[in-house]
């Protein structure tokens, strides 16, 4: 399982994911590798989360890259359309004969799941950024594009993460605030959920410079204060003496 995530802000959007992919049952036993590749960037306002099998997306993503280059499209709606015609036609050609959602009994197997969050800027006929918009799209509604007009989408084990969202989230809030955000609530679901685990992948983007993607000691540094905070947290519950 995972934990893909996207939030706007006003001065910028935050697309973030855990780095764990899980094999074998969840009802069972299951092993973990923590080197899963779920955030792509494939514009310079655009960025691609991938949430369910993990080397089926890396296969899509693998494809569409040169295809994106060369089409030189730009623009969030643009690139989902892309990415969307491309996922299903491939899916039509690799699980023909396949079920688009699971059914009790069918004598016939279902699509394997992958689920794409596409987040980034509008981009006018000048090149540049204007409107921020994230979609989402699902293999078993058939890649019907879904808007996520409320200011974040998410996508994976996403109970705890929606609880803290919903509590925490602001649209007016900033980019470096938003950083934090995500973050914590990626290493929060992993507090609570073995299925979402390993290095946070983190990509701000912004209507000047575009997608950044963050390296692994900024990452950390973010972590390390959202810590900071939790324990300045339990002070004003407790007081100092009490902690």
């Amino acid at each position: 399982m995972t934990l893909i995530l996207c939030l706007k802000g006003k001065d910028g959007m935050v697309l973030a994911s855990d780095s764990r992919g899980t094999f074998g049952d969840p009802r069972g036993v299951t092993a973990q590798n923590d080197n899963m590749k779920k955030l792509y960037v494939v514009s310079k306002y655009v960025g691609v989360l991938l949430a369910g099998s993990g080397e089926l997306g890396a296969m899509i993503m693998d494809g569409i890259a040169k295809k994106l280059e060369d089409s030189k499209i730009e623009g969030v709606t643009p690139i989902m359309n892309f990415l969307r015609e491309h996922l299903i036609k491939q899916f039509e050609d690799w699980f023909k004969g396949f079920l688009i959602r699971p059914l009790p009994n069918a004598p016939a197997p279902s699509r394997p799941t992958l689920m794409v969050i596409v987040g980034g800027y509008e981009v006018d006929n000048e090149g540049k950024a204007t409107i921020q918009k994230i979609y989402s799209l699902n293999c078993h509604n058939n890649f019907a594009p879904l808007l996520h007009d409320y200011g974040f989408g998410l996508s994976g084990v996403g109970q705890y993460a929606l609880y803290l969202l919903n509590r925490l989230y602001t649209p007016e809030s900033n980019v470096e605030n938003l950083l934090a955000l995500a973050a914590y609530v990626i290493t929060e679901t992993a507090s609570q959920d073995g299925k979402v685990g390993g290095p946070v992948q983190m990509v701000k983007i912004s209507p000047d410079k575009g997608c950044v993607r963050l390296s692994s000691e900024e990452i950390n540094s973010i972590i390390k204060s959202n810590i900071d905070r939790s324990e300045k947290l339990k002070v004003l519950f407790f007081g100092e003496k009490n902690v």
